[in-house]
């Protein structure tokens, strides 16, 4: 099992880039929140009220050279809010939203022939599946009652790819919701 730590620093809200190291302290990636841009934070005012799901950022992981990896994007639609991840290649993959039990969900997409499922249990650890296979965790850190990050495991292989795949997913899609 390979373990990989996201630490938010302590100006979060002024902070762009943030690390994502493995156990020996090395960064493998980075977590980059974005900006919106000013129509997107209209919408995400919007999508605030309407939803109350969404940042008021758009987060990408990003290689340590600065070449992209994943993100979420999310767009308001008259039925909800949809999700895709945009590839490292720009190719998008849709991302379906399930209702699980009454404000849970669990998110369902499809890359290159793989079935992936990603839902949060009621300890606020998400876990990542392929083709029904639990394969890796994420779960916040807290100090007290503050989160101070986020702890990543993989269960089969240390793939920076899914690192960053599954911090991407976390961060846009759990991090701020329990």
């Amino acid at each position: 099992m390979a373990t990989f730590t996201l630490t938010y620093p302590k100006a979060f809200k002024s902070f762009t880039d943030i690390p994502i190291v493995n156990e020996h302290n090395e960064t493998i990636c980075m977590l980059q929140k974005v900006d919106r841009s000013s129509t997107g934070k209209i919408l995400n005012a919007v999508l605030l009220v309407a939803a109350q799901q969404t940042l008021p950022y758009r987060y990408e992981t990003r290689t340590t050279s600065g070449a992209p990896l994943f993100q979420v994007q999310s767009t308001l639609l008259a039925k909800g809010v949809s999700h895709q991840i945009r590839m490292p290649d720009g190719s998008s993959i849709p991302i379906q939203r399930k209702t699980v039990q009454l404000l849970e969900s669990s998110y369902a997409f499809k890359m290159d022939d793989l079935h992936f499922r990603f839902e949060k249990d009621f300890t606020s650890t998400a876990y990542l599946y392929c083709n029904d296979e639990k394969i890796a965790s994420a779960n916040p850190i807290e100090n007290e009652l503050v989160r101070t990050g986020i702890l990543f495991k993989l269960f089969q292989t240390d793939d920076m790819h899914f690192v960053a795949l599954l911090a991407t997913l976390y961060q846009a899609l759990f991090a701020f919701t329990t």
